[in-house]
């Protein structure tokens, strides 16, 4: 499955990054890295059956916390 994971990422980075960077898009290169890179580590960590915490109760914190109750 890891394997699958980085096979899939080469490919992405092959068909969106390297052609941002040539074409010298610093900042949509620069946001899509930042992207991939976080992606490929939560699918790379997904592969390996780390369990992630889910981020619903921080938000509902933050929301009720703007809002009110």
């Amino acid at each position: 499955m890891v394997i699958l994971v980085i096979l899939a990422y080469a490919l992405i980075i092959y068909w969106d990054l390297i052609p941002l960077y040539r074409e010298k898009l610093w900042r949509e290169f620069g946001v899509n890295l930042a992207l991939t890179l976080l992606t490929f580590a939560i699918a790379l960590l997904i592969s390996v059956d780390v369990a992630i915490p889910s981020p619903i109760n921080p938000i509902k914190r933050l929301v009720i916390s703007i809002l009110g109750k």
